[in-house]
Parts: structure tokens; C-alpha cells; sequence
């Protein structure tokens, strides 16, 4: 490929500096994984390597606030766009080279017990004197900020960043059970922040909560700073926005799973199978956070939630036996004086119907984990073993219709329902089912 031009290396460098966190990391794995290159793959390795370096460096140093700085979520609270934290970066690059020269060295030692991020909190002090002033090397990431949540909640943000900066190393303690000891230090902590204004206590939990991959879990970090406070008391006050996030991101997940149809495929089946996981795990973390009253607001809209949940999951699980029995169809057959049900083995299997079923039966399996939670337990165990019996009944009739071998049945048509009725009884009960039908089958 021979060496790159500077020119072209400047194109390419660009593109780096533009492109996010993750593109970087897959492009520098992808370039690390193949070993030696030719002289103008190795200079953009270099190029990625450095860039990697820098934002690792930004990363730690903005810690506090670099999760803010992200697309809006469903979740989200407090955010800003995704290019304020390398505007800020850029910005403390022009103003504080030294400083942040000194951030760079220091992450070589960060593993260190005895490190100390004062330059840290520094550089955070710096931007949010920058972002305050009128004009200056600050003052692109400042029109940024003001695009999301604004400057002056991001410069407050920074004015509690040392305070959030030791919160974050504490999460997962606090997130863990709670201690007389591990409640003190919360509360010292968001004491500590509500001290340095105002309007700090949301804020502080707000930069908290970007740092969860689940945020509805800062709802037991609320509790443990208040020590599990009754419902009307966070309601009205200024953290009640966290609550009623929660409470919004239950109703969420309660319209899909109630716009779920087993037609939309096994895919949809485990998404929607998710949400009732995550519905019923929210719902839990309301009834443990709060004291919540049956007739408080937030108390009556977690008992409507609760029962909404059950009767919709309960109205889909009404329908199972009849989709099963769709995609394995039965016929009335007679025998002498008599009839009885068998297996109707005529017509090759239904694609739309078995899929159908497929699609309603991952769901069921899948929302054993929100079942308890849930409120429909009873209903899906008595569900399943009605399926059960169903398919253990098909299973036997369609094995003595291949050993009767009266040539009145396709013995090849008749393994492919079985194979179909096996895949059922994995979906019902678990693979080493579906493997016991498929033996008996293939020894039919």
C-alpha cells in the first residue's frame, strides 16, 4: 500500500477525532488484532492509538459528567450533546496544556492506592470557570451545553464533580445492601453536594444515575440518602422527577408488551419478554425505595401498573392452547362405532401458524423471571401444564401413526410435526425435552 500522504493522513485524522468512543476502540482492536502492517496502516494505527490515549485521558478526567454528554434516552434526565465533552477537552488543551499534560502522566500511576485526582477536580474547576465566561476558548462547548440542559447546569455540574467523583467509586456499595455505615457515607456525600448550592441535590444524583447501565437503580440510592422516605414527601419535592421516570419507563414497557401479537415474530417475543422483566424489576425497586401510600399518587399508579401487567400477560397466555393447536392441528377420526381425536397428518405443517406459536411460547418461557413479580405466576404454570399435556398427547398419538404403517400416513410429513411438537416442548419445558422427542422420532 506504500506510505500515506500527510495530506491524506490529515483527512484520516480528522475523521478519528470526529468519529465516537466505540468506533475507536473496535478500529484500534481491529488494527491491534492483525499484527504487522505496511507503513501507511501503521501510521494510522499510531494515529488511533493516540486518539484512544486522549480520550482515555478525557474520560477520567470528566468522569463525573462524560455520561451527561450522550443522545437522549427514554431514561434520560439531564443531558448534553455528545460533542460538549471533546469541545471541553479542546477547550483545556488550549487553555491548560500543562495541566492536562500532568492528567496524562498521572493516569500511568491511576491503579496506585495513594494517587490523587486533585488535577482532576482542578481541570473540572477550570471548565466550569470557562463555560461561565463570556467568550473564550470555552465558548463552543458553552453553546453546546446550551443546547441540552444548558451551561450553567453543566458548570454546576463540575462545581460538585470532586464530591460526585468519590460518589461514583461508592456506587456499588450503596447498590448493594445498606449498611448503617454505607448510608453515612451517602449521606455526608449528598449533604456535601447540596452544600455547594442549591439546586446541587438533583444534580448530584442526576450525574449518579448517567453512570448506571440501569438507572432506575439510583431510586435506592435516593432511598438510602433519606433513609427510605414516604412517597409524599419525595413526591413533591424537587427529586420527584426521578420517580415519576421510573414510573414513565413502566408505562413504556406496559404499552409494548400490550401491543405485543404472537405474529410479530420471536425476536419481538424476547424484547417484549424483557420489558415485563424490567417493568416488574422497576416496579420492585418503587415498592422497596418509598413508603408508598394505596392512596398516594405514586402508590395508586404502582397498584394500576401491577394489576395492568398481570391481566395483560394473562390475556396472551388465554390464547396459547388455541395457537398451539393451530400449528399442530387435530381431526376428528373414526374407529368403528367410535370417534376420537387424532393428529391431522394430511397436509404439511402451517409456516405462519408454527411460527405464531413459537413467537407466543418464547414469550412464556422467557417471562418466567417476571412471573412472581409480575402477578401472573399461577396463571403461566397452570398455562404450561396444559401445553404440556398437549404436547405429550400429540407426541404419542403421531408415534403410533408411524408404527400402525398402514400406508395411510407420510411416516416423513409425521417425524416433521414431531419436529415441530419437539420445539414446542423445548420452548415449554427445555432442550433436553425437545431431545427426548426427537430421539423417539428418529427411532419411530
Amino acid at each position: 500500500m506504500g506510505q500515506i500522504s500527510e495530506a491524506k493522513l490529515g483527512l484520516v485524522k480528522g475523521l478519528i477525532e470526529q468519529a465516537p468512543d466505540t468506533a475507536i476502540r473496535n478500529l484500534l482492536l481491529a488494527l491491534t488484532a492483525d499484527g504487522g502492517h505496511d507503513a501507511s496502516l501503521t501510521s494510522v494505527q499510531r494515529l488511533v492509538e493516540t486518539e484512544a490515549d486522549d480520550r482515555r485521558a478525557r474520560n477520567l478526567v470528566l468522569a463525573p459528567i462524560a455520561p451527561l454528554c450522550a443522545p437522549k434516552g427514554t431514561f434520560s434526565g439531564l443531558t448534553f450533546p455528545p460533542r460538549t465533552l471533546s469541545l471541553i477537552w479542546k477547550a483545556l488543551k488550549a487553555e491548560t496544556p500543562g495541566d492536562v499534560a500532568a492528567a496524562k502522566t498521572l493516569l500511568n500511576d491511576w491503579r496506585d492506592a495513594d494517587t490523587s485526582p486533585a488535577i482532576f477536580d482542578e481541570l473540572c474547576a477550570d471548565t466550569a470557570a470557562g463555560l461561565r465566561a463570556d467568550g473564550g476558548p470555552f465558548a463552543a462547548a458553552a453553546a453546546a451545553a446550551d443546547q441540552g440542559g444548558g451551561r450553567d447546569a453543566l458548570a454546576a455540574c463540575l462545581d460538585i464533580a470532586p464530591i460526585a467523583r468519590q460518589a461514583i467509586a461508592e456506587m456499588p456499595e450503596w447498590l448493594g445492601r445498606m449498611t448503617g455505615e454505607k448510608a453515612a457515607k451517602l449521606r455526608l456525600a449528598y449533604r456535601d453536594a447540596c452544600a455547594v448550592s442549591d439546586d446541587a441535590g438533583p444534580l448530584f444524583f442526576e450525574m449518579l444515575a448517567a453512570q448506571l447501565t440501569e438507572p432506575w437503580l439510583i431510586l435506592r440510592v435516593i432511598s438510602g440518602a433519606m433513609d427510605r422516605p414516604p412517597e409524599t414527601y419525595v413526591s413533591g419535592s424537587e427529586l420527584a422527577g426521578f420517580g415519576e421516570r421510573v414510573l414513565a419507563d413502566i408505562d413504556r414497557r406496559l404499552a409494548e408488551i400490550a401491543a405485543f401479537k404472537p405474529t410479530d415474530g420471536r425476536l419481538r417475543a424476547s424484547a417484549v419478554a424483557e420489558a415485563a422483566h424490567v417493568a416488574t424489576v422497576e416496579l420492585a425497586e418503587l415498592d422497596q425505595s418509598f413508603q408508598l401510600a394505596s392512596d398516594g399518587a405514586w402508590g395508586r399508579r404502582v397498584a394500576k401498573q401491577k394489576r395492568t401487567l398481570a391481566d395483560v400477560v394473562e390475556k396472551l397466555l388465554k390464547t396459547a392452547d388455541g395457537v398451539v393447536a393451530a400449528a399442530l392441528p387435530m381431526q376428528t377420526v373414526r374407529v368403528g362405532p367410535r370417534t376420537h381425536k387424532g393428529p391431522r397428518l394430511s397436509h404439511p405443517p402451517d409456516a405462519d401458524a408454527v411460527e405464531k406459536a413459537v413467537s407466543l411460547l418464547t414469550f412464556i418461557g422467557e417471562s418466567r423471571s417476571s412471573a412472581n413479580g409480575g402477578g401472573f405466576a399461577s396463571a403461566r404454570a397452570k398455562t404450561l401444564e396444559g401445553l404440556e399435556n398437549r404436547l405429550d398427547g400429540y407426541v404419542e398419538e403421531v408415534l403410533e401413526e408411524i408404527r400402525a404403517a398402514d400406508g395411510e400416513v407420510d411416516p416423513d410429513r409425521a417425524r416433521e410435526y414431531l419436529e415441530i411438537a419437539a420445539e414446542f416442548c423445548g420452548l415449554c419445558r427445555d432442550e433436553k425435552a425437545a431431545q427426548i422427542v426427537r430421539r423417539r422420532a428418529a427411532a419411530a
